[in-house]
């Protein structure tokens, strides 16, 4: 095993994903030894485990793996001096395309990775032609593993056992060399509290929050959400069928989306057959259940178009969340993403508020005879106090962790100081962002060239679709801060706008 006599101290990653061998075992028990073997790794390379990314969902191409995805926007950025893995092929052994967007991002941004084997330095030419290598090979053995799956995909679906993932309240197993599903009791008990309270005039938000408090988890999250309820509650699965084609994937860059979409087919696409595995939902219970469903108002299914004007546009000003647009009871609001951090407001409201502010700035920029440029002191001196802050910050990390080594402190102690610092880092690097966009911002500032482009915003905007309306803002309006506290009247938020200077 080689190591990096340079490591001591520095930052590092953990990403977690299981492997094919590994299949059929229990998800959490495998990250969870998986990550005590890559922090026994750290140690012995004198690296701090900053941020954990544990990958529930196993998706060939890059853009199904939510938390790879968000691991290379955080390696892009330069966050981390490593990344650990238990081999190479946990990264990616995906298409090629995907694979060689991996290894740029961690070469481009001189990332190490680390391995229980090996650390890999891709700046070196030996360790980068090492783990092209590997991952070439690995890509090979992927394809030979799935043209074995796919012959007996086809054989299972001609007998009508084929099952993709064990859904919750189940297990997978083999009968007769057929892939099937078995009741898992654990999980199966808190389905049928799930279809009883349903039934028994709860709402799935209720339902999530008592099954949570019960201690129940689902597979690919840390709780229940009233989304996850839902599509538990449609599910045939629960009464003995089998249901594919519930899901449509629209590419990047198709039909206008920046990025891949996946879209959840309206019941009448389904594909449902009888199954071969036992059902946990009493007919009965489940045709009750979908009755009251269907007599309440569902939101509209996602078809891969954009709905709000106010997409990306707009974040949470406590944890940095974009805001969501909801329909309840046939009226929209916009709230955050996050369970109880915020409360909501009115989307009409808050949309209104939006073209007002640009409305005020366009009258103030007409009226500015002539054009006093803003006095930029203030902000390059808040800038000044966080780039302070975060040294003193990143000081103190680097104490932390020699205070760990001399035995001053305790593992415990030592990760819940080292928390309380990665948030304090966490909320000055986003304080710097936007003090650094609106420095920027007020030195690149052409009070014309603006004017002119809000006058065509408003000039076009009531007349065009969802759609059209977020193109247009996104053309004046960098970023949108919401606030608002909970209990307080429907008009009582605040809005803090950055504009774009050109």
């Amino acid at each position: 095993m080689n190591t990096k006599p340079d490591m001591l101290g520095q930052t590092a990653a953990a990403y977690l994903r299981k492997s094919r061998m590994e299949e059929g075992m229990e998800t959490e028990e495998v990250l969870r030894r998986h990550r005590k073997g890559l922090e026994e790794c750290a140690q012995r390379h004198g690296l701090d485990i900053v941020e954990y990314y544990p990958e529930v969902v196993s998706g060939e191409s890059l853009y199904a793996r939510p938390q790879m995805l968000r691991l290379l926007e955080d390696v892009e950025e330069g966050r981390y001096d490593a990344v650990l893995c238990m081999d190479l092929d946990r990264l990616s052994r995906s298409r090629m395309k995907d694979q060689g967007i991996i290894l740029d991002a961690f070469k481009d941004s001189g990332t190490l990775i680390v391995t229980p084997d090996k650390v890999y330095d891709l700046s070196d030419e030996v360790d980068d032609e090492l783990a092209e290598f590997k991952t070439f090979m690995s890509r090979r053995e992927y394809k030979i593993i799935n043209k074995r799956l796919r012959r007996g995909l086809q054989r299972s679906i001609q007998e009508g056992c084929y099952v993709a993932n064990a859904p919750y309240g189940y297990k997978k197993v083999t009968i007769d060399r057929r892939p099937t599903l078995e009741i898992y009791e654990p999980e199966a008990k808190f389905v049928r509290i799930m279809f009883d309270m349903y039934a028994g005039g709860y709402g799935c938000q209720s339902i999530a929050s008592q099954v949570n408090a019960m201690g129940a988890r689902p597979h690919r999250s840390a709780a229940f959400s009233r989304n996850s309820v839902a599509q538990i509650l449609r599910s045939p699965t629960y009464i003995g069928k089998i249901v594919w084609d519930q899901k449509t994937h629209i590419k990047k860059n198709t039909k206008g989306n920046l990025k891949h979409i996946t879209i959840y087919n309206p019941r009448e696409k389904w594909t449902i057959t009888d199954g071969l595995h036992p059902p946990i939902i009493e007919r009965e219970v489940y045709d009750k259940v979908q009755d009251i469903m269907e007599g309440r108002y569902r939101p509209a299914m996602n078809d891969g178009t954009v709905k709000s004007p106010l997409a990306g546009l707009v974040k949470c000003a406590n944890c940095g969340n974009n805001m969501q647009r909801l329909v309840m009871k046939k009226q929209a609001y916009l709230l955050c993403t996050r369970k109880g951090c915020c409360a909501s407001a009115k989307f009409e409201l808050v949309e209104a508020r939006v073209l007002s502010h640009l409305e005020d700035v366009l009258a103030r920029i007409q009226l500015e005879q002539p054009v006093h440029r803003q006095d930029l002191a203030p902000l390059q001196g808040a800038l000044e106090a966080i780039t302070r802050e975060t040294n003193a910050a990143i000081k103190q990390k680097a104490r932390l962790h020699e205070l760990l080594e001399m035995g001053e402190y305790d593992l415990p102690t030592y990760r819940e100081r080292m928390a309380a610092v990665k948030a304090k880092l966490d909320d000055l690097e986003r304080r710097q962002a936007d003090t650094q966009l609106r420095l920027e911002q007020a030195q690149d500032y052409d009070p014309a060239a603006q004017a002119d482009r809000i006058r065509a915003v408003l000039d076009a905007y009531h007349t065009s679709d969802a759609a059209h309306k977020n193109a247009l803002l996104h053309t004046v309006i960098e970023l949108v801060t919401y606030r608002k506290e909970k209990k307080t009247k429907p008009a009582e938020f605040s809005l803090d706008f950055i504009l774009k200077s050109h």
